[in-house]
């Protein structure tokens, strides 16, 4: 499956445990810093709710990660 912006949060961490991890390089530890309401959204609404500054960067390191 590839990652997009319209991937759900919980999606992308469901996929692989190493996921979060990519989360928290780009900035934000989904399971203590964000609400849990933020897993239904789509990643490209973390770039407010959860303050990531590239979303596209995280999306592609994410796909990068699925991809081996």
């Amino acid at each position: 499956m590839q990652v997009t912006r319209q991937t759900t949060v919980q999606d992308a961490i469901h996929m692989s445990e190493e996921a979060a991890a990519i989360f928290e390089k780009h900035g934000v530890c989904v399971e203590y810093e964000c609400p849990e309401a933020i897993l239904d959204f789509p990643i490209e609404d973390c770039q407010d709710m959860c303050h990531i500054d590239d979303v596209d960067a995280l999306v592609e390191d994410l796909n990068k990660l699925f991809d081996n």
